[in-house]
């Protein structure tokens, strides 16, 4: 038979359990409900919340990235984001498409999880430009942007400025890379990026 003072820790203890289940669940709660930035993934990512899920955050992709592109997020990308993989052309561009990850990806063969997967289509972004910064909009003389695209049809000039296709952009950052103005007259975000949906 059980005595009162067992009853009260048996109590106090289930007290515990469920006060720690509640501050848990609404800590998961607060950490999706904050604000966090839209990056650009590794290719061959699953879709986010499934790549989120899955992810280890074991760095294991980003210390395998061939060109040093892929970087860990920060907490001012988001606090679910933390630690997870994302391009960063300012360091380096990703070639995954025309380059020397397009037959073997290493950040996706390094992933424990199967959060990257290998996939032969390869858009994980677009490239925005900021006309105000371009060499070439300033009436100087700069298509580098255009020299170092891989993606036929995605920079093209007219009369000495770069135009920009987005449709035909794989978002791989050579250009972002390259640009030699300062600040950056481009930069990479995730539209129209090609996710890869749960295998």
């Amino acid at each position: 038979m059980l005595s009162l003072h067992s009853i009260k820790l048996k109590r106090r203890s289930l007290l515990k359990l469920a006060a720690a289940s509640i501050a848990a669940a609404s800590l998961g709660a607060l950490a999706k409900a904050l604000p966090r930035r839209r990056v650009v993934r590794p290719p061959g990512a699953l879709v986010e919340e499934e790549f989120l899920a899955r992810c280890l955050r074991c760095s294991q992709c980003i210390q395998s990235c061939t060109t040093g592109a892929l970087t860990a997020c920060t907490l001012a990308d988001g606090l679910l984001l933390w630690g997870t993989p994302k391009v960063d052309p300012l360091k380096a561009p990703c070639e995954a498409f025309a380059g020397r990850c397009e037959e073997k990806r290493p950040c996706a063969e390094s992933c424990p999880t199967g959060a990257i997967v290998y996939t032969p289509v390869v858009k994980i972004g677009s490239v925005k430009w900021i006309k105000e910064n371009c060499l070439a909009y300033q009436g100087k003389q700069c298509l580098v942007c255009l020299e170092v695209c891989p993606s036929r049809g995605a920079i093209k000039a007219r009369r000495g400025v770069p135009r920009f296709n987005s449709s035909r952009c794989v978002g791989c950052g050579r250009c972002v890379n390259a640009c030699p103005a300062q600040p950056k007259a481009l930069y990479l975000t995730p539209e129209g990026e090609i996710r890869v949906a749960k295998p």
